[in-house]
């Protein structure tokens, strides 16, 4: 068994309970168990055509199932809820991302974790840290929390509990 950190985010219809219904949906997974859900923050989009602010959070899980059965978990998720693929950074009901494995590291043409933007994007790992406050970069052993005091929180704010 081993920690896993999904991030969620959604900027179309009603995002807080699309956000929820994805959380329950992985969760149901056989081989996963939720331990956390993190806040919802709410950010501006990053790229892309103009459209909606997102709304973020995460979910810490623990479980036995192999990267590649968990990426096809949320993807399988993503397609229930009503995501289409269309244009790079478009609009999105549902997005759904493995961001972290505890210790692991993951790299395969369509799979790598942790996610490679991750230390990038405060909207990802102020929910990351909140569900998993210890999580380090296993390439690194860098703590994440290092990662996001040098981001800082600008433009990512938490708005309510993720319920």
């Amino acid at each position: 068994m081993r920690r896993l950190v999904i991030g969620l985010g959604s900027n179309l219809g009603d995002r807080a309970a699309t956000l929820a219904a994805a959380c329950d949906q992985v969760a149901r997974a056989d081989g996963l168990a939720l331990v956390a859900r993190s806040s919802l923050w709410e950010t501006s989009p990053v790229g892309g055509p103009p459209q909606p602010d997102y709304l973020n959070a995460a979910a810490l899980l623990v479980g036995a199932l192999a990267p590649r059965v968990v990426l096809e978990r949320l993807l399988a998720v993503e397609a229930a809820l009503g995501r289409v693929r269309s244009v790079r950074d478009a609009p999105r009901t549902i997005d759904l991302d493995l961001l972290w494995i505890d210790g692991e590291v993951v790299s395969e043409p369509d799979l790598l974790v942790p996610h490679p933007r991750l230390g990038e994007r405060a909207f990802a790992l102020a929910p990351l840290l909140e569900v998993a406050p210890d999580a380090r970069d296993p390439r690194t052993g860098e703590p994440l929390a290092a990662c996001l005091a040098a981001l800082g929180l600008a433009g990512v704010r938490r708005v309510g509990p993720f319920v």
